[in-house]
């Protein structure tokens, strides 16, 4: 089979990571090429090991669907210009897919490639939940019914969609990168909290810096760290730079340490007892949970679907935006060494059943291809 990915970027975000583990699982069986809306990053090994699969990776700055997802406002003007300047470059992508059997879209940003293929049958994998009030929703519902074969979603939100325009969809959770594996925690005292995930404030680790300060007079007696990684010391954002700058103000350098971004995600998982994820969203479920419950973490997050997050067994969750009640977790697990211990093991028992390559990546194949699984 010959499968022409589009996807907004091969390595940025949780997306990203989901589909480097998707390409290295069909690279083995199938004919790839991977058609990028966003130039790979220098600083990011993807695109490297992407070529040593034998997956070329072709960059084609399109515009994004124009819909707003779940804590992402698509801005609709940037995106439509986009597409007007590639529109001498349009026979360019048509080439590119006549060569394919099937278009895989990563998400929805890229799906605004459908209409160039019209004749190739498509995949969408729903990695988003669409917001209703985009300007565009309608008429972007109506394309996306009108182009997409079958639909996986990566879960029950992102399956809303998808079945309410009566598109053919599976729900199959992301996958973790590697089989689960307990890795085993560090000595229950002191407690370290971990954050892994981009430095944005749609992932709301401000919120965490807050908390912390909250609570840090409990924090220091418990002798508890919080170590947030995704930044990049040498370039920071705009938020690191705020972030940093409250740290320093309150005094929170003996309780908060901002690490670089790191891909060595195990390394820096086993150091920690439990991962915090305060999603201003409430979306209970990505990448960094996947990950952190393959390891036997358990998660701290922000929303209120108990599928991954089952509280008092798994995790813990708390209510989005409100670092008041995410500082009352922390100031409480900061002295439950050993219940973070059991809700680890919990977690990797939920991992092993759901998350596991070895399972999901063959039904995940066969959803794409149309193929009873």
């Amino acid at each position: 089979m010959r499968i022409l990915i589009a996807t907004h970027s091969i390595d940025w975000g949780g997306s990203a990571r989901s589909l480097r583990i998707l390409v290295r699982h069909l690279a083995a069986r199938h004919e790839l090429s991977v058609v990028s809306l966003l130039p790979p990053r220098p600083d990011r090994p993807m695109a490297a090991e992407y070529a040593a699969l034998g997956v070329p990776v072709r960059l084609f700055e399109w515009g994004w669907l124009p819909i707003s997802y779940k804590g992402v406002a698509v801005p609709e003007r940037e995106q439509d210009e986009r597409c007007e300047t590639m529109r001498p470059r349009i026979p360019e992508f048509k080439a590119w897919a006549k060569q394919a059997d099937l278009i895989l879209f990563n998400g929805y940003p890229a799906l605004s490639l459908a209409a160039l293929a019209p004749d190739i049958p498509k995949v969408l994998i729903a990695r988003e939940v669409a917001e209703k009030s985009s300007p565009r929703f309608d008429s972007v519902a109506q394309f996306i019914r009108m182009h997409v074969t079958r639909a996986v979603a990566i879960g029950s939100q992102e399956a809303e969609l998808p079945e309410h325009l009566g598109i053919p969809c599976q729900i199959i959770f992301n996958t973790a990168e590697h089989p689960p594996r307990f890795l085993d925690f560090p000595p229950l005292a002191p407690v370290r909290f971990g954050y892994f995930g981009q430095l944005a404030a749609s992932k709301g680790p401000m919120d965490l810096v807050r908390a912390t300060a909250t609570v840090a007079p409990a924090l220091r007696r418990a002798h508890a760290g919080v170590h947030i990684y995704g930044g990049n010391a040498a370039n920071p954002s705009p938020l690191q730079r705020r972030m940093q700058g409250t740290i320093e103000r309150n005094g929170l350098g003996d309780i908060i340490v901002l690490h670089d971004w790191t891909d060595n995600v195990e390394e820096a998982v086993r150091s920690v007892h439990c991962i915090v994820r305060p999603d201003p969203t409430g979306s209970p479920w990505g990448r960094d949970i996947i990950e952190a419950m393959s390891m036997g973490r358990p998660v701290i997050a922000a929303g209120t679907e108990e599928v991954f997050i089952k509280p008092g067994k798994t995790g813990w969750l708390v209510r989005p935006g409100d670092s008041a009640h995410l500082a009352a977790t922390l100031s409480v697990l900061s002295r439950s060494g050993m219940e973070l211990e059991k809700m680890g093991q919990n977690a990797f028992a939920f991992a092993q059943e759901h998350f596991d390559p070895v399972k999901t990546l063959p039904k995940l194949e066969a959803a794409i291809l149309g193929e009873k699984g």
